[in-house]
């Protein structure tokens, strides 16, 4: 496993599309954050819990993860080192978990950068607007807590999928496209008056939401935040199934 993983992370590490997209994150997070701080109200930057609210990434943390987690096992069949891998370590469920691990760790690490940069950016830029850096660390830990969860489950997630499906362009491509249209059009047919029904919340993309939505209030058809990383990790199972079964089956040489 060690060995296994050790491989991953050189692969990660000197593959030059993970540069690029790092430098894509740093700029789209300023971007998020300079936009916020910049068109908000006064009164919704004043605070601990407002300025927490402010750090949290949210669904780009779980996008940035997914597209980590499908570079690791995608770019594997795209470049064909997938059989010199496999000749390595033959044993093929070994293979899936240490791409899973290595992913997850992967998005963490690169979500973790973001939060950084996004309390570096409020802490520089919220003075501009007269308004003080109130941030707490109990605040920052629960967002945090959250966002890395989130960060970690969809890293792996893209793993696997990428594992399970090969074609790096069509499962990037097919994962956005469920994420921002075709799973609001299944909720909005579930929700609709001739079906209304609440099993949209587990859906991959409702539950992350409900990791990160605010409990204050009841709705039924959002999870609190453990159901949504419990479903979400029940996703990632699936997933992993798939993968273990298909890799399994396939000849890839």
């Amino acid at each position: 496993m060690i060995a296994s993983l050790s491989s991953e992370w050189l692969k990660i590490r000197t593959t030059r599309t993970i540069f690029w997209l790092l430098l894509a994150l740093c700029a789209v997070v300023t971007l998020f954050v300079v936009a916020g701080i910049l068109t908000n109200n006064k009164a919704d930057l004043t605070g601990s819990d407002n300025q927490a609210g402010a750090m949290g990434i949210g669904i780009l943390a779980a996008v940035i993860a997914l597209i980590m987690g499908l570079i690791v096992s995608t770019g594997e069949y795209r470049h064909g080192t997938i059989t010199p891998t496999l000749l390595t370590t033959p044993s093929r469920p070994l293979v899936v978990v240490s791409k899973g691990i290595a992913a997850m760790l992967l998005g963490v690490a690169l979500v973790a950068l973001a939060e950084v940069f996004v309390i570096a950016e409020l802490a520089a830029f919220l003075p501009i607007r007269g308004i003080g850096f109130a941030l707490q660390g109990g605040d920052v830990a629960r967002v945090l807590a959250r966002t890395l969860a989130c960060a970690a489950i969809w890293g792996a997630l893209g793993s696997s999928l990428g594992l399970a499906l090969r074609n790096q362009i069509g499962t990037v491509v097919g994962c956005f496209a469920w994420l921002f249209f075709a799973e609001p059009i299944v909720q909005g047919i579930l929700n609709s008056h001739a079906i209304h029904s609440h099993a949209g919340r587990f859906l991959p993309l409702a539950a992350t939401i409900g990791v990160f939505a605010d409990t204050t209030g009841h709705d039924a058809n959002r999870l609190s935040h453990l159901g949504g990383v419990f479903i979400l990790s029940g996703w990632l199972a699936l997933a992993t199934v798939a993968a273990l079964l298909l890799l399994g089956r396939r000849d890839v040489s």
